[in-house]
């Protein structure tokens, strides 16, 4: 459990650190002596000299956005005088950033921490200091140190009133609810009602249990604002958490009546139709939410793929989500974004052909975005469109450098052409790109290349073994499966293509059964897979055992949506003869 603490801390850290400094800044700035820091004297000493020295390089090197320079030059700034704080401030704090698995351990984020300390309490007015350190603080859950410079700093600086925000959410992570409230009704005071610190306080009092005083809270905020559909909308939602369903329709309602055509005032309500199973209303408020002019187009695009996505999970009704889209479509009927996901909903219905279709306009706006041509290739191959599939990837290469996903699909689809020679040509041209490039010795060739480059060359030569099996070559086909496996041996798609043909050859059932109990080990819940290894026990005459496995591979199909005949058909062949026993 203290490993997952770790993660979390550093999640929460990176977040934070962010949102605090939206980039890492180095320190160094005046104190309120008008001093570069209070531990400088009028004798320099040499180790301070060199310390100084390093970091100013390194301000130079982060000035120019070289961090992992200015990295260096402040943490030799540090080590060569570490009571010289603006170094120790500026190399701690840039630690925290480095993501390595001895800087994240949390001894080594709270001696990170304890670099910056010296520096922040030499300089309470350096607001920025101030934040990062108490942020930091608190992550680690070094609460009281997060609240004493906080604390301090505010009393020095009480125009900014951000810090009392942080001081209410230290308050809070250190459950002393009193204190947290007392500080964001101080806050209040000063800069008026909020919705933001309403939920904070909202936040409180549930927790407290004081259901009454978190009502009272919203009240409030509408009362300061009354023309405000917002509050109204955080009314509803405090009532679902309390489950008064009531009063949630009423204050969505209420809100309604104060901005008829505020979007999230719809999506308040299409979310209450959707709890209540009011597929109508649900309906009618996405609508609406469609047609609102506070929404941009991504933000639509959200709303509909989310509500989309529900209804093709739960198996609804297509024409409701048919109707949406056709709203969608007529605001913005070129827009590339817009029929990319007409693309993916009309795969997702299966309509294939349609699919393809839709992101092929998406293309022609954007022919530079490789995601659409990966999306039509795919279409294409589902629809066994494979010439189609190798004709718009040479299109696709006049408009961009094609990843290795893309000429994965080139390569798939080359394999599955009836024109043999065009296949073994296109492969071929494959292998003749690879980095760095094959040489006819094998050995150094393997030993050249990276894993991902071995997966590659394996890919290949397994989809030419493929190739030729198909065309009725399977001594071919065997050649190329050990090549493949030769660069890379734990080739899950080439292990289980080699062993079933060869049980459809009856040839070395035992090399072949031996494959295929590999790939079940390094891919678990294929049902092609355990439908391999189901008939190659039925080739060896282990029908019990083979009709367990094929059960097994059916269960999985049917869970996944495959529909492969041809595990119905080994499923009755190996039926009949473990029936016979």
């Amino acid at each position: 459990m203290k490993g997952k603490r770790i993660y979390r801390i550093i999640g929460i850290l990176l977040i934070g650190l962010v949102t605090l400094s939206g980039k890492l800044e180095v320190s160094g700035k005046s104190n309120e002596k008008g001093g570069t820091s209070s531990n400088e004297s009028m004798i320099v000493s040499p180790e301070r000299g060199k310390a100084r020295y390093y970091f100013l390089q390194g301000s130079i090197e982060a000035s120019a956005q070289n961090m992992e320079r200015a990295y260096e030059y402040f943490k030799k700034a540090y080590e060569s005088d570490p009571t010289f704080h603006d170094a120790a401030f500026t190399y701690g704090s840039q630690r925290l950033f480095l993501r390595t698995d001895t800087l994240q351990t949390e001894p080594e984020l709270l001696r990170s921490l304890k670099m910056m300390q010296e520096y922040v309490d030499e300089n309470p007015r350096d607001l920025y200091a101030t934040r990062l350190y108490g942020y930091v603080s608190m992550a680690l859950d070094t609460l009281d140190e997060s609240i004493r410079v906080y604390e301090r700093s505010y009393g020095l600086m009480p125009k900014e009133t951000q810090l009392l925000q942080m001081l209410a959410d230290s308050y809070m992570r250190k459950m002393d609810s009193g204190k947290a409230l007392e500080t964001l009704e101080k806050y209040e005071g000063i800069e008026g009602k909020s919705q933001d610190i309403s939920l904070k306080k909202i936040t409180i009092r549930l927790a407290e249990k004081d259901t009454v005083g978190a009502i009272a809270e919203v009240e409030n905020l509408i009362a300061s604002n009354p023309r405000d559909p917002y509050g109204l909308i955080m009314k509803g939602n405090l009532y679902e958490v309390v489950g008064n369903q009531d009063s949630v329709v009423k204050a969505y309602k209420d809100a309604e009546v104060l901005a008829p055509d505020n979007g999230a005032v719809k999506m308040s309500l299409a979310q209450y139709y959707r709890n209540v199973g009011d597929s109508v209303m649900l309906d009618n408020m996405i609508y609406e939410a469609l047609l609102s002019e506070d929404f941009e187009l991504e933000d639509k695009i959200g709303i509909l793929g989310e509500y989309l996505q529900k209804l093709l999970d739960e198996e609804g009704d297509k024409s409701r989500g048919d109707h949406l889209f056709s709203v969608l479509q007529s605001q913005y009927p070129h827009e590339p974004d817009v029929l990319e996901m007409a693309a993916r909903y009309a795969g997702a219905k299966g309509d294939f052909a349609g699919a393809a279709e839709a992101i092929g306009y998406a293309i022609d706006m954007d022919p530079a975005n490789e995601n659409y041509w990966l999306m039509l290739l795919s279409y294409e191959m589902t629809e066994k469109k494979y010439a189609d599939a190798v004709k718009d990837y040479v299109r696709a290469r006049e408009h961009l450098e094609p990843s290795l996903r893309l000429k994965n699909l080139y390569a798939a689809s080359a394999s599955m052409l009836e024109d043999k020679a065009e296949g073994e040509r296109i492969i071929g041209e494959l292998l003749e790109e690879v980095t760095p490039p094959l040489s006819e010795d094998k050995d150094l060739t393997r030993k050249s290349l990276d894993y991902d480059g071995l997966q590659w060359v394996s890919s290949l030569y397994c989809m030419l073994g493929d190739l030729h099996y198909k065309s009725g070559e399977p001594e071919k086909a065997f050649e190329e499966y050990e090549t493949s496996l030769y660069f890379l041996a734990d080739n899950p798609l080439t292990l289980n293509n080699y062993a079933y043909f060869l049980s459809e050859e009856d040839r070395e059932l035992e090399k072949a059964k031996k494959m295929s109990r590999r790939v079940l080990d390094l891919v678990e819940n294929n049902p092609t897979y355990l439908d391999t290894y189901a008939w190659i026990l039925y080739k060896m005459g282990d029908y019990r055992e083979a009709l367990e496995y094929i059960e097994l591979a059916l269960e999985m199909a049917k869970e996944q949506g495959d529909d492969n005949e041809e595990y119905q058909l080994h499923y009755e062949a190996i039926k009949e003869k473990a029936g016979e026993e």
